[in-house]
């Protein structure tokens, strides 16, 4: 689902959105709100979040440092992506004399153009989908702040012209499905750990939300 928007989005959205982000100030109270939730998607505000968590709830450090892996692998998708292929930035890109399809710039670039040509997939987004969907799965009845909050990382992006809006589908894609696979996999380790013990020591304190 997320692919196909991004598909649709890099054929109908992405050169007008971009070109307005680039050339136009949206209004400073939705700026600077999507502005606010930018940290988010970044190391610096899943920090923030995680220490909240300990603060206020009775999850163990581990739990914890679970929900930032997660987060962390989103991330680490996407940025793995970014050195296979290359993409001008919006701000970095000639709305003028090209079109939407110049913005890619190759295959295979590794390291080379440095961030104005790693546009493809948005990293922060990824990071920002991946973390709310493993926040969702540890506190599901506020699973929709969490997706409002990824949501608005992903509007921020364009907004600022980090991002083509086909750029931010592909990296809440990716964060949704490393963050899927990931809770995937440790549920059913958890679930063979617990088939392993006898039945007198299992209690529903041990169950993984």
């Amino acid at each position: 689902m997320l692919l196909a928007l991004a598909t649709i989005s890099l054929f109908t959205i992405d050169y007008p959105l971009s070109q307005y982000a680039t050339s136009h100030k949206f209004p400073d109270e939705i700026y600077r709100a999507l502005r606010t939730m930018e940290p988010f998607g970044s190391p610096y505000g899943m920090t923030f979040v995680l220490l909240t968590i300990l603060v206020v709830t009775t999850d163990r450090v581990t739990e914890v440092v679970r929900l930032g892996a997660i987060a962390i692998a989103g991330g680490l998708s996407a940025a793995f992506m970014k050195v296979l292929i290359s993409r001008a930035r919006p701000d970095h890109f000639d709305f003028t004399h090209h079109q939407i399809l110049d913005s890619f710039q190759g295959f295979l670039p590794m390291m080379k153009g440095g961030g104005a040509v790693q546009s493809f997939p948005s990293a922060h987004t990824a990071m920002a989908v991946a973390f709310a969907v493993a926040l969702a799965n540890r506190f599901p009845r506020s699973r929709w702040l969490w997706y409002s909050f990824a949501a608005m990382v992903g509007m921020q992006r364009v907004a600022d012209a980090q991002h083509f809006a086909s750029d931010v589908f592909a990296g809440a894609a990716f964060g949704w499905t490393i963050a899927q696979f990931v809770l995937m996999l440790w549920q059913q380790s958890h679930y063979e750990d617990l088939s392993t013990e006898p039945a007198e020591r299992m209690s529903p304190s041990l169950q993984y939300n």
